[in-house]
């Protein structure tokens, strides 16, 4: 009985605690999945912004550096991956999220993958469509990563229910040749694409005509890029599938750097005749981007769970585990959580703060978000 209670007392003492600790990690998990998208997350609410606003402020990064946290059309820069990287791990939690629930049925499957679409959707509208504006002229149906997560989720969910391993390599192959056949037909212009022009179509149909997304349209693509979605997706999902294999753990390492290896082959050779364009996710851009995801993946899986080095990672568990609470926060509280820290920043001498010390209680605001709503989260369980 004492045994017991010990045992007890220290599981609620793991549950409780603020940050996870990588040293009390699931044996059954893989570390380096929350490693790799807690990496991510990091780059984009963390390391970005204050990197941008220390530059800034004092200019003290070349430009060739800061040109990596930069978007354009037809180039690849670190700031380019995030979104893809998003996308990738989403598939890569899939045979874990999903495979279990499987097994119980088609009725637990789908109102599990629905419920989740539906979440996904709602939250990318509430972020970056404004849907909590409640105004036509500025509302977008289908404009957010999350949205993006959602499609290539429900893409790969229905090929899982199929229990066909030759449907899941056969399907992403084909949406990304239809996807590239489309495009050189109809042209890469940034603003005289196939992919952009379904957008606008469907914009029009669905929207008043002074709706912003119509007026004022961004050269990003969603509707008929989201082939390259599900595409993205699915290199996730068979990456998950390399790694769970039945055999040794180098082993599973060198298949993982031969397929990242490959991908990066396939989009460097592409290149030839696709143009590298992030926006609209070209053969090229997204093969390239799969290439590095499992490459990065790959690294942190050797380091982390054949290596088991772990330590010092308990703010990069965090972000991981808490991906898109600290995205949604993040992006849809932000103007709350600046304000806050302008006035935190203003308080000890009533001199405005520069944009740095703003910037670094805003991610410091962030992260005791995120830890109080791990820790609500894990007591409730």
């Amino acid at each position: 009985m004492k045994t017991t209670a010990t045992s007890t007392d220290e599981h609620q003492l793991c549950k409780c605690k603020w940050l996870p600790d990588p040293a009390e990690y699931p044996q059954s998990r893989l570390f380096s999945l929350d490693a790799l998208r807690g990496l991510d997350m990091l780059l984009l609410t963390v390391l970005g912004p204050l990197i941008t606003t220390m530059q800034s402020s004092w200019h003290c990064f070349p430009a060739a550096f800061m040109g990596q946290f930069k978007h354009g059309w037809e180039c690849f820069t670190l700031w380019d991956i995030i979104m893809p990287l998003f996308i990738f791990m989403c598939g890569a939690a899939m045979p874990f999220a999903l495979g279990r629930r499987l097994k119980d049925g088609q009725g637990v499957f789908w109102r599990h993958v629905l419920w989740r679409v539906v979440l996904l959707w709602v939250l990318g509208g509430l972020v970056q469509g404004n849907w909590a504006s409640l105004d036509p002229q500025r509302f977008s149906p289908f404009s957010n990563t999350l949205q993006s997560i959602a499609i290539g989720y429900l893409v790969v969910a229905m090929v899982m229910s199929f229990h066909s391993r030759v449907l899941a390599i056969v399907a992403p192959i084909l949406l990304a040749l239809g996807y590239t056949v489309v495009l050189a037909v109809g042209g890469y212009g940034e603003w005289n694409n196939p992919a952009y022009r379904v957008d606008q179509a469907i914009f029009r149909a669905m929207m008043p005509a002074d709706n912003i997304w119509i007026t004022k349209p961004n050269h990003y693509t969603w509707f008929l890029t989201s082939a390259m979605f599900a595409v993205m997706t699915f290199a996730g999902y068979h990456t998950t599938l390399i790694l769970t294999k039945d055999r040794g753990k180098w082993q599973r390492a060198s298949q993982l750097f031969a397929y990242g290896a490959g991908l990066l082959t396939i989009g460097f050779v592409s290149e030839i005749w696709v143009p590298c364009i992030k926006p609209i996710y070209t053969l090229s851009f997204t093969a390239q981007a799969m290439g590095w995801c499992v490459l990065a993946l790959d690294a942190l899986y050797v380091i982390n769970d054949i290596w088991m080095v772990r330590r010092g990672f308990s703010l990069v568990l965090l972000f991981g585990q808490c991906a898109l609470t600290a995205y949604f926060v993040s992006h849809f509280f932000r103007k709350l959580l600046s304000h806050m820290a302008e006035l935190v920043a203003n308080l000890p001498s009533g001199v405005p703060a520069t944009d740095f010390v703003v910037k670094f209680i805003f991610v410091l605001e962030l992260i005791a978000v995120m830890a109080f709503w791990r820790r609500f989260r894990n007591e409730w369980r």
